[in-house]
């Protein structure tokens, strides 16, 4: 009986995720070429957006697609100022459809597989630095997960900002730090050398 209620509470739960899932607009596949299409969906998998959003991004998309067939053109290989100006058009054009909060978390969304490598990385060389255990090394995890994750949603947003960017830097780093230290007495340097300043326990409370 017990696991035919776990199956049917799986099932469940298997139709809301589905149903809250992002899909794209079905005037965009009907009325924008594939590539467009394919591109619209590959940023709204990141963070969803309603169909207006949609449509007035895919538009936008096209706008930056006749500009690069058009460099192509003049240019035959694209040169670094174009692929510069595109990279920047198409900040722009984000900026244009998404809300701040909604471009942060595109932004987290094509960077969280990088931080998360890095992040692990962080893990084992602490590891093999202090001998961590499970516990300690799901905290370095968690916070140098965040500190890498923001720092390339922030590298990105000022990154024609250098001394707005290398403040937010310090700051995220700073703050996710001595939540580590105070979460499991490890603190970490900027050569990410890792010390104990006091021995964490599984029980241990935070301090």
């Amino acid at each position: 009986m017990k696991r035919i209620y776990f199956i049917f509470v799986l099932f469940c739960t298997c139709i809301a995720v589905t149903s809250r899932a992002q899909t794209i607009s079905g005037k965009i596949i009907d009325s924008f070429h594939p590539s467009t299409v394919r591109n619209v969906y590959e940023i709204i998998k990141h963070v969803p957006l309603e169909e207006a959003k949609q449509i007035a991004l895919a538009k936008l998309i096209e706008e930056e697609d006749a500009f690069f067939v058009k460099n192509l053109k003049e240019e035959v290989v694209i040169s670094i100022p174009t692929i510069n100006a595109l990279k920047k058009l198409h900040e722009e054009n984000l900026q244009k459809v998404f809300s701040e909060e909604e471009l942060d978390q595109y932004y987290r969304g094509i960077s969280d597989a990088e931080a998360e490598a890095m992040a692990v990385n962080v893990r084992e060389k602490t590891k093999a630095q202090l001998g961590t255990s499970y516990e300690e090394g799901k905290y370095i995890f968690a916070s140098f997960y965040k500190i890498f994750l923001e720092s390339k949603v922030a590298e990105i947003k000022y990154a024609d900002k250098p001394k707005i960017l290398e403040s937010k830097l310090k700051q995220i780093k700073e703050d996710e730090l001595k939540i580590l230290l105070e979460k499991c007495g490890i603190s970490v340097d900027d050569n990410l050398i890792a010390k104990r300043v006091w021995k964490f326990k599984p029980n241990t409370p935070f301090r």
